[in-house]
């Protein structure tokens, strides 16, 4: 009996020792599962809470929204406080900025602009960048002004009054650096026989500047007739064009000697895009402008359109494929000492953009391996103000 006895021990003690080895395992879910559900719970008691806290904080903003309808400024940025200080959002913070514009706060409204656009730049990024360009340019800061506008216009590209609020901080800008201001130009057609003898097409590109000078003196002077042109035959255009370009293909390019004939020449290539020569002829045409000559060159600065395109053609067609591709980087990096660069690098066309997004994605992918490049391109992406 007494080897039954022990073995019948021996059972049992294995039984509990097993019954705390499962309990050992199934204790620690088991009080997940504990915490799981007091959170749940505790979450749908505090539920109601929230959505009372969003319902009052609405009806905060609701309330200064009256207010401000009514002129009541103050009285607006009190509600609006108030429904921050339930729940901070940008609605409120965006409208409150516009209660300190009216009020002149450019300060105040600056920085709530900045608090909305950190909360949420999708939703209110037209009117934070609006409001927050119109408090800066108020401020005297203009190019950084002038750059909120080219972001809401980035958002919303067909807006007019963003267009003509961004050329106003950008005039001003230029008045205050006492930069060559950017003219808005013109085509005029010409007699074809002139243009196809330049190399040229049957268009040319005029300084407004230049005309309004000139029609000033020719009010002046004692007004003469003249003969309108007749009008271009239809379908000679085209083929005027195509020898006119093909003229001026066939020139050697040449070293330009100041900024009005770089931008001569670079422009004359622009528009032969199409051929395939184009893009080599325009990075052999930044090869021939010294980088200690540049900031001396282009005194008067660069034009939107031709810097984004300068740095796509020397991204693309330098950079990638010249051996000596550091050249090219330094290139670039002298040109952000030009003077108007950092106003024109934000006020480039959309298109152009895109394009020079790619041609830095494609630089990167090139420089890989090479640390010290790819921080020199970083950089320039920075100050190109290119999207990562």
């Amino acid at each position: 009996m007494a080897p039954l006895a022990a073995l019948d021990a021996v059972q049992r003690a294995r039984r509990a020792s097993d019954a705390i080895e499962s309990v050992k395992t199934w204790l620690p879910d088991a009080h997940a599962m504990d915490d799981a559900m007091r959170r749940a719970r505790v979450s749908a008691e505090s539920a109601p809470a929230v959505n009372e806290r969003a319902r009052e904080a609405t009806a905060q903003r609701e309330r200064g929204n009256a207010a401000y309808r009514e002129g009541k400024y103050a009285a607006a940025i009190e509600h609006y406080d108030a429904s921050c200080a339930i729940e901070r959002n940008a609605a409120a913070l965006a409208n409150r900025a516009m209660c300190w514009l009216k009020l002149e706060k450019w300060d105040a409204a600056e920085a709530d602009c900045s608090s909305a656009l950190a909360l949420d730049a999708v939703a209110f990024g037209v009117k934070a960048y609006q409001r927050r360009g119109m408090a800066r340019r108020e401020m005297g800061k203009y190019l950084e002004s002038a750059m909120d506008f080219e972001e809401a216009l980035r958002l919303e590209p067909t807006s007019k009054i963003l267009k003509e609020e961004r050329a106003k901080s950008q005039r001003a800008f230029e008045l205050e650096a006492k930069i060559r201001p950017t003219q808005a130009r013109v085509k005029i057609p010409v007699e074809h026989d002139r243009a196809v003898e330049r190399g040229d097409d049957s268009l040319v590109d005029v300084d407004m500047g230049a005309v309004e000078n000139a029609a000033s003196c020719a009010r002046d002077s004692v007004e003469t007739s003249r003969r309108p042109a007749p009008a271009p035959e239809t379908g000679r255009d085209d083929d005027l064009v195509s020898k006119a370009a093909a003229i001026a293909a066939s020139k050697p390019v040449v070293a330009p000697r100041n900024g009005a004939e770089f931008e001569r020449a670079y422009r004359r290539e622009m528009k032969a895009a199409a051929s395939t020569t184009s893009a080599s002829r325009r990075a052999e045409i930044l090869t021939l402008v010294p980088p200690d000559k540049m900031e001396t060159m282009f005194a008067g600065g660069l034009d939107p359109d031709i810097l984004a395109d300068v740095a796509t053609i020397a991204l693309e067609h330098w950079y990638a494929k010249d051996e000596n591709a550091s050249a090219a980087l330094e290139w670039l990096e002298r040109l952000r000492a030009v003077p108007r660069f950092a106003v024109s690098a934000a006020l480039r066309p959309s298109a152009s953009s895109r394009a020079l997004e790619r041609a830095f994605a494609a630089a990167r992918a090139t420089a890989a391996r090479d640390a010290r490049a790819t921080a020199r391109l970083e950089a320039l992406r920075e100050a190109f103000r290119v999207l990562a």
